[in-house]
């Protein structure tokens, strides 16, 4: 029996902390995307962005707390298309699972593309080597991988370290020089000749939800936290409260600093720290940021073949995709993952990459947000580790918010979803769509 509780108490020593669980959800959401796209981000309103954001994080949270709860009734972690298939069936299992395998395609060729264009703008000298900086990355990380090299760990928390160093300091500063630069935040709204509210805030949330990107993460943690039932919206609150606090003092220190002019510079976060401290802020935001994109293309270049492997392990895709070399790496996977990005890479730039990455991310999204609901009704006794708050309220809100953000972007983006639901449907049809009938028509002659 002394055992069998020394067991149990060694199992929770290993589980995380809420503090512990609140800095996996950092780590995974800060990103580099804060560092590339504050001239997208302040274009269409000007300061008035900063509230936009404040909306973002709203949505965010709401999204995470979904897939948080839809996670405990899986004992591994499936992700949204085995989510899907469980709510709704094979069907739209598998089209949710293509288009979360394409959109961590797209993901990852926007942080390479990302990586090419901090690297020139740490490296002025290499201009107009965005492309062949950004391809070179892919091949040698899909190379890397064949070869069963992982990142370390060491290697993981310097790239942790390198991202919040330059983001905590810059916020600090921030708070002292905020005051100086007040003129520049008037007026608040700045609409563009010719542009609409609703479409300007649409498209303004589209690029920064690109740097909430990885929220979804979180729910992974929810059965390895003590007690989880409180830590996990605890955890799930408190780290993107973090994050949007930190987003917006970046934002907001930056137009303070640089006003109108955060459109004519092709570096606005690091001109603005110049001015607050000094040449050595551009080093430091720029060096940070350049090892932090580093360490998540490394991150990517692993996970986006194991998403495909993992479709293909619960007979979704053809098995041969899965299959693996002697350093167990899916070595089919790999080449279909990089060779689509490489595509990517010659036909549209990081911020292009970045917007089609955010509007196919939310076909992981709403799918699981429904799947809330869908789940409750199946299992409707599942002790869960935690549920979304009032009813059903929470999931609808998330997935109409989330409608609205993306047809008020482009419409264009219901265009490329259809399309992309229509090449995964044919593709499913033409797996599986004859043996689903093979079997309705066995099932109706037993009848």
């Amino acid at each position: 029996m002394d055992s069998q509780k020394r067991r149990v108490a060694e199992s929770e020593d290993a589980k995380f902390s809420l503090g512990g669980a609140t800095l996996y959800g950092i780590n995974a959401v800060i990103g580099s995307g804060i560092f590339l796209l504050p001239q997208s981000i302040y274009k269409g309103l000007g300061p008035a962005s900063i509230a936009v954001m404040a909306g973002t994080a709203i949505l965010t949270i709401m999204l995470a707390v979904c897939f948080a709860e839809v996670a405990g009734y899986f004992g591994k972690n499936g992700g949204a298309f085995q989510y899907s298939k469980r709510a709704f069936g094979d069907f739209i299992g598998f089209n949710v699972g293509i288009l979360g395998w394409a959109v961590t395609i797209f993901a990852w060729a926007a942080m390479a593309a990302g990586f090419a264009k901090m690297f020139i703008i740490t490296f002025p000298a290499l201009e107009g080597w965005n492309v062949p900086l950004s391809i070179g990355l892919v091949i040698l990380l899909s190379l890397m991988n064949i070869a069963g090299l992982k990142t370390s760990k060491i290697l993981t928390i310097t790239a942790t370290i390198a991202k919040l160093i330059p983001i905590v300091a810059f916020s600090a500063c921030t708070l002292f020089f905020f005051k100086n630069g007040l003129g520049n935040f008037t007026p608040f709204l700045q609409l563009q000749a010719g542009d609409h509210l609703f479409s300007a805030i649409s498209g303004t949330a589209v690029y920064i939800f690109y740097g909430f990107i990885g929220f979804e993460t979180l729910s992974i943690v929810a059965g390895e936290m003590r007690n989880p039932q409180k830590n996990v919206p605890r955890a799930i609150l408190t780290s993107i409260t973090i994050v949007s606090i930190l987003y917006m003092l970046i934002i907001g220190g930056t137009i303070a600093m640089l006003g109108g002019a955060i459109m004519s510079t092709k570096a606005p976060v690091q001109d603005a720290f110049v001015k607050m401290i000094g040449p050595a802020g551009a080093w430091l935001v720029s060096i940070g940021a350049l090892i932090s994109i580093t360490g998540l293309n490394m991150g990517e270049s692993i996970m986006v073949p194991r998403y495909g492997a993992a479709i293909a392990d619960e007979g979704l895709l053809p098995a041969f995709i899965a299959k693996q070399n002697k350093n167990a790496a899916p070595t089919v996977a790999i080449a279909i993952s990089s060779g689509i990005a490489i595509v990517l890479l010659l036909t549209g730039t990081f911020e292009k990459l970045a917007t089609l990455s955010v509007v196919f991310r939310f076909f992981q999204y709403i799918p699981t947000a429904l799947a809330v609901i869908k789940m409750r009704k199946l299992e409707p006794k599942a002790q869960l580790t935690f549920r979304v708050p009032f009813g059903s309220v929470i999931p609808i809100v998330a997935v109409v918010i989330s409608l609205l953000m993306i047809i008020g972007d482009n419409v264009m983006n219901v265009v490329y979803g259809l399309i992309g639901v229509a090449i995964a449907s044919t593709i499913y049809f033409f797996m599986h769509g004859r043996k689903d009938s093979s079997r309705k028509v066995r099932h109706h002659d037993v009848q």
